[in-house]
């Protein structure tokens, strides 16, 4: 384990770029080196709306293309992808890339920007993704070490020839696992000098407000959804996000607390967690 970590370090090198995101509503950036890949639920494709960039703030169908957008807006370059592997907008894709796509195009921008750091955010079944992903990237010669994965309420239910992983990667430096209380999560993972469990059910985190969301409930589809949209949780991923640019002006900035922010709408999806 020690090599490992070892390798981990040495991979990961502090940046002075990244590319400008493409798209509609992108913009050209320039950022320290912080490197992005957000990645959705089950069901979670963004809306025409919210990829043309006209969506109104918490409508849509991906809360995490939202906070993507937010990121992309404060200057760092983020990307999104489907939990199989499809770009915004392309879920029903006959042939899905799956990790193996999102792990290569990491790779790829890792490749002509080798002093980025690369951080990820899995949502639901995009948190499984994303724990396949890191795995995905110490299969090559090079592998790429990871800085940062948030978990935002993790699930691999569902996906018959996915069962819950049982441990991190060894290239992942630091983690984040946001869970929920619903038995179609991963909820608590033991300990791990690298993972930090914030349990969102409960009261001392202050991500709930008279018992809503109801995060602590054991069976509560519409408190998962809840957490892929709640602005209390996004403003703390994006706090722990930036703290990847010691020094900069962002990371400098006054985070808000969690309970600060607004109130959570509920979102109207479904789904019923069997991988097509």
């Amino acid at each position: 384990m020690g090599l490992s970590f070892l390798l981990v370090q040495l991979v990961l090198i502090p940046a002075a770029r990244v590319l400008a995101e493409e798209g509609p509503g992108s913009r050209s950036v320039t950022s320290p080196g912080l490197f992005i890949v957000l990645i959705g639920g089950m069901d979670s494709d963004p809306t025409p709306a919210q990829i043309a960039g006209t969506a109104p703030k918490s409508q849509g169908n991906s809360g995490l293309y939202q906070l993507r957008n937010e990121l992309v807006q404060g200057g760092i370059r983020a990307e999104y992808f489907n939990w199989n592997g499809t770009r915004a907008g392309r879920i029903s894709d006959p042939r899905p890339p799956r990790s193996a796509g999102i792990a290569k195009f990491i790779r790829e921008h890792v490749q002509s920007h080798p002093w980025d750091q690369v951080a990820l955010v899995g949502n639901s079944w995009g948190g499984h993704t994303a724990w396949e992903v890191c795995r995905e990237l110490i299969e090559s010669e090079t592998p790429v070490a990871v800085q940062l994965v948030v978990f935002l309420d993790p699930s691999s239910t569902g996906r018959a020839r996915a069962p819950r992983p049982e441990k991190l990667p060894w290239n992942i430096n630091r983690s984040v696992n946001y869970f929920t209380r619903n038995a179609f999560v991963w909820r608590e993972w033991p300990d791990e000098p690298r993972l930090e469990n914030v349990d969102l059910g409960h009261p001392a985190n202050g991500f709930m407000r008279d018992g809503r969301p109801a995060y602590d409930a054991r069976l509560n589809f519409a408190a998962h959804v809840a957490a892929e949209w709640d602005p209390r949780i996004h403003e703390d991923i994006r706090r722990r996000l930036l703290r990847l640019l010691p020094g900069s002006e962002i990371a400098e900035a006054t985070p808000t607390s969690p309970m600060g922010g607004e109130e959570i709408s509920a979102n109207s999806r479904r789904g019923d967690f069997s991988e097509p």
